[in-house]
């Protein structure tokens, strides 16, 4: 639980800190209002949608958990406030990069999955 919370307060002030510009406040309010929701009502995407939706060396935020049901193919950039330990693993196998929130949001060019 704290460690979650730890989390949720990392993605909180890191999407705070963010100079807002008339093109992304309303994505960053959005995505603090994803982000601060309760555990129960917060969104979970399997890898297996990450895999249909998401383009080969694309940038993701999940603001969420990814869990692990299904594969992914594709090699992208993701961010999420949790991950379940088979996300972590098939992820990692995969290619894939997990990376803080807060260089997702300096790279810029980052999709939402909900």
């Amino acid at each position: 639980m704290e460690i979650e919370n730890t989390q949720i307060n990392t993605w909180i002030d890191a999407l705070s800190s963010v100079k807002s510009t008339e093109k992304n406040a309303k994505l960053l309010a959005y995505l603090r209002k994803l982000a601060s929701k309760p555990k129960r009502q917060r969104i979970s995407v399997n890898l297996s949608k990450l895999d249909k939706v998401a383009k080969a060396n694309e940038s993701i935020v999940v603001p969420g958990k990814v869990l692990g049901d299904g594969n992914i193919k594709k090699q992208i950039s993701i961010t999420a406030i949790g991950y379940s330990a088979s996300a972590i693993d098939k992820l990692k196998g995969s290619g894939c990069k997990i990376v803080d929130i807060k260089e997702m949001i300096k790279g810029g060019g980052a999709r939402i999955i909900i």
